[in-house]
């Protein structure tokens, strides 16, 4: 994801923020200071209502850390690999590589979340009245009592891919015993919530005058996208089942040799056949690969000069996939590493083919049109 920086390590996971989360720790630092604070602290000053508004806002979001923490926890206690996890606009996601393998996993990993969210607005709920005397410290524990409640609770909503949702495909998934038409029939569920979010927030900001509306509608959106590609991504593991990468991907595709130039790649490949990555062999074995993306940065008056071996992808970060391989394990390379393209190569390292994605998509768009046909 772009606009991502690393500003932490826990227990071996990466925690990273996305540039619009200032955008939203912004929001609550002026919610909790225009709002929040000066109704329950009257005597204090603008410039420490800000200061409070700035704490409560960055202690909501290390509760919201704490949730997804748990999730992690839990996945790596499952024996699940969690790459990193991400605080953005809308809160924060574990980047939990593969799905559970059974739907106790599900389970155990989504509901965690909310409960401990719910053990946090307990502590916060029992420490509020004992620091009384020091109100902004008791105002500020209200506040992460009641935030921490909500966040429970919203999280608890059946919408996939909200913890709700993940809980309610484990239980279809415990009852059908299978995992795609789980994730179908709570990506559905997920998408009528997401409706429901968008409709409400857009009846309560044009009919009610509450601005705040557009927020929750907002909201709806960004849990439909997400339950529309959960629907899609089901769709796509039923239609690579059963189905090797030799049979889909590109046999024979075009082929450079690391001493061509930058100028030849473009004059005799990739502009007269519109190619946009060629593979590079060195007497039929692969060793790298190169992309328009790695030729945009090299000076026009170069290309005569640099060769396809100085501008390739190769060694260790080069990704590649076996013909004999399943199609739904190369669907998972191309979306984890957020690859275009994977080349096929034999036992040997002799390269026999390409997977792209736009090869992919057009393979899966005759199948969809050949299953509508009945043929």
């Amino acid at each position: 994801m772009k606009g991502v920086f690393t500003i932490a390590r826990v227990g071996g996971i990466e925690i990273k923020v996305h540039w619009s989360w200032v955008i939203i720790l912004l929001i609550f630092t002026f919610d909790l200071a225009a709002g929040w604070y000066p109704a329950r602290l009257p005597q204090a000053g603008t410039l420490t209502y800000w200061l409070l508004g700035l704490v409560g806002a960055l202690m909501l979001f290390v509760s919201v850390l704490l949730h997804e923490l748990s999730h992690s926890f839990m996945a790596l206690a499952r024996k699940i690999k969690v790459r990193d996890i991400t605080l953005f606009i809308f809160g924060g996601a574990s980047n939990i590589e593969g799905e559970p393998k059974t739907p106790g996993d599900e389970f155990l990993i989504a509901i965690v979340g909310p409960l401990t969210s719910l053990a946090l607005a307990a502590l916060f709920f029992v420490l509020t009245p004992l620091t009384r005397s020091v109100a902004w410290v008791s105002s500020t524990l209200e506040y992460l009592a009641y935030i921490n409640f909500l966040l429970a609770l919203f999280n608890l909503i059946p919408g996939f891919p909200l913890d709700g949702g993940r809980v309610l495909r484990s239980i279809v998934w415990a009852v059908t015993r299978n995992f795609d038409s789980s994730t179908r029939i709570a990506g559905v569920v997920g998408q009528l919530v997401a409706y429901g979010f968008i409709f409400f927030g857009l009846y309560e900001s044009f009919f009610q005058g509450d601005p705040s509306g557009l927020w929750l509608a907002f909201i709806g959106w960004f849990l439909l996208n997400a339950a529309q590609q959960s629907v899609a991504g089901a769709k796509v593991r039923d239609a690579v089942k059963g189905v090797t990468v030799a049979q889909v991907m590109e046999a024979s595709p075009a082929v450079v040799a690391p001493t061509y130039t930058i100028a030849h790649l473009l004059s005799q490949f990739i502009l007269p056949r519109n190619l946009r990555v060629l593979p590079v062999a060195n007497e039929g074995r692969l060793v790298g690969i190169v992309t328009l993306s790695d030729i945009k940065d090299i000076p026009q008056d170069q290309w005569g000069m640099v060769t396809a071996s100085q501008v390739m992808t190769g060694g260790s970060e080069l990704q590649v996939i076996h013909p004999q391989d399943r199609l739904e394990q190369a669907v998972k390379l191309l979306g984890d590493g957020d690859f275009d393209q994977l080349p096929v190569v034999d036992r040997e390292g002799m390269l026999v083919g390409l997977l792209t994605r736009t090869h992919l998509l057009k393979w899966m768009k005759i199948r969809e049109e050949l299953e509508n046909s009945g043929a």
